[in-house]
């Protein structure tokens, strides 16, 4: 199933477009948004317009990717997230990033949430990841909040990590 646009209360995510890499590079390349992200920050424009594409073409093989987040009222762009596959894992990884002015307002728990209803009721997923530094404790609360369960510690791409699974959702 291809999904085109997921809302939330306040938010609104879709795929990326080549028109989001400058904007998006105010957070792939802010070195304290992408402090946990396991190859840091993107160095240069180039490396977002890489890493969109690469999104993209994740995209247009299974329905979904990291996408764009906007805030809904203003639609200005906020932050990424979704589901990707991990090959390490085997298994499709929830991620989500926000620039820092969007934390700690609910708005990481407010979009995870809506990817893993959109992940088990309507993409059918059996089960979802997710790894986070064991020093991102904002992230550790978001996957606990929307139903998540420590599994195990792991090094992931190089990042001592604490991975998380979610094998089943029950809507409210």
């Amino acid at each position: 199933m291809q999904l085109s646009e997921i809302k939330t209360n306040r938010t609104v995510l879709r795929p990326f477009s080549e028109n989001d890499a400058i904007v998006s590079f105010s957070w792939f390349g802010d070195p304290e948004v992408m402090k946990f992200t396991p190859n840091g920050p993107d160095a240069a424009l180039e490396d977002t317009v890489a890493r969109i594409a690469h999104y993209q073409e994740h995209h247009e093989q299974h329905g979904y990717a990291k996408w764009i987040i906007l805030e809904r009222d203003s639609m200005k762009p906020m932050g990424d997230a979704g589901p990707m596959y991990f090959p390490e894992c085997q298994h499709f990884e929830l991620g989500y990033r926000l620039l820092p002015e969007y934390w700690n307002k609910g708005f990481a728990t407010e979009v995870a949430s809506a990817w893993v209803r959109e992940c088990f009721h309507r993409l059918d997923f059996k089960i979802l990841i997710a790894f986070t530094h064991p020093g991102n404790l904002a992230s550790i609360r978001v996957l606990e909040k929307v139903g998540f369960k420590f599994s195990h510690r792991e090094y992931l791409m190089g990042m001592k990590s604490m991975v998380y699974q979610l094998t089943s959702y029950l809507s409210d």
